[in-house]
């Protein structure tokens, strides 16, 4: 919910501050670079390309679905998915990111993320049917409906096993019923536990220590965020970080053995895994301005989409500046490509 809102004030400025705005960034062809962040333009559903050796930003390269939400790269391909178009659109990186044909999903779905288990096989989060989608991207069919729980959203694959977090947003109470994540077998594609979570559970991601680490937002008023830590050979929920605020997407440094955690306005907080001490809390985060999307490299730098700026930024472990790129409008989501 907090996307759609955020996206609809981005368009809202941008039609009323003609004089106020910058000018839209222009078309630009960006070649097959070795080393590159994708970042997606929700305001402009466009998709910038950032060449980090050559430090150059090429902005529209083409365009994407309504509400994006997600971009993955694979093997010469990336992967956008658009939770408003009910599809997921891909492109041909190594040639002038040429489009491919799209991936229905069907009507009603609203996709929000997508995770491969091999190379022609993902599974697909879906928000408003609350099911996961096992889909062949080879042939763009999908081959299993699986129903997880309400408002699915965030997916993972860990330790052999589908991974899916319910946010269960109660829209007739204005509020958040039992946040759960759906345990789900993809050789039998059949649901093998619900686990029981902390308030809203926003995104999840394998920490570098095996465990299953799952951002729970909390309600946005008095319940606060909060990692659960659940046991992926057991499938238990065995600990807990208390982060507070509202965390968004996390990334995991596994150089540095940190968890960041985006914060939509204002920055990062992170958090010490080995330790589950809290480093960057509500009150002193990283950077102060941005959290709408966080990606880490296998160096330990940071990158940060702010959506107010059009800008992506790129931080070391120490929160020092280490570029600046100015994309799209209201950069969100992001992927890596390195070779």
């Amino acid at each position: 919910m907090k996307k759609v809102f955020a996206l609809t004030a981005c368009i809202a400025m941008l039609i009323l501050a003609f004089v106020a705005c910058e000018d839209e960034p222009e078309q630009g062809e960006a070649p097959d670079v070795a080393t590159a962040v994708y970042v997606i333009n929700s305001g402009g559903s466009s998709i910038s390309v950032i060449d980090l050796e050559a430090d150059t930003v090429y902005n529209n390269v083409t365009t994407v679905g309504t509400y994006p939400n997600q971009l993955v790269y694979k093997n010469g391909l990336l992967y956008c998915v658009n939770s408003g178009s009910n599809n997921i659109t891909i492109y041909d990186t190594e040639n002038g990111f040429e489009p491919k044909t799209p991936i229905s999903l069907g009507s009603g779905q609203t996709p929000e993320n997508m995770v491969f288990v091999d190379d022609k096989t993902a599974y697909v989060s879906c928000y408003t049917s609350g099911k996961v989608l096992k889909v062949d991207v080879s042939t763009k069919e999908v081959k299993a409906e699986i129903t997880a729980g309400s408002g699915t959203t965030p997916i993972a694959y860990v330790n052999g096993k589908i991974y899916a977090g319910n946010t269960a947003y109660n829209s007739a109470t204005w509020s958040y019923d039992q946040g759960t994540v759906t345990v789900i077998d993809p050789k039998t594609d059949q649901v093998l536990k619900t686990i029981d979570v902390s308030t809203n559970p926003f995104d999840l991601k394998e920490a570098t220590d095996g465990m299953l680490h799952v951002v729970c937002v909390g309600n946005y008023n008095d319940v606060l965020g909060k990692i659960a830590i659940i046991d992926p050979r057991t499938d238990t929920w065995i600990d807990t970080i208390e982060v507070g605020g509202a965390p968004g997407n996390l990334a995991i440094d596994e150089t540095n053995n940190i968890g960041y955690l985006s914060v939509w306005g204002s920055g990062l907080m992170s958090y010490n895994i080995s330790t589950q001490t809290v480093l960057h809390g509500p009150t002193n985060t990283i950077l102060g301005k941005g959290g709408s999307g966080v990606m880490t490299d296998t160096e330990g730098n940071v990158y940060v989409s702010v959506w107010d700026d059009d800008q992506v930024i790129k931080l070391d472990k120490d929160a020092n500046v280490l570029a600046t790129y100015n994309v799209g409008d209201c950069p969100a989501g992001m992927a890596m490509k390195t070779e």
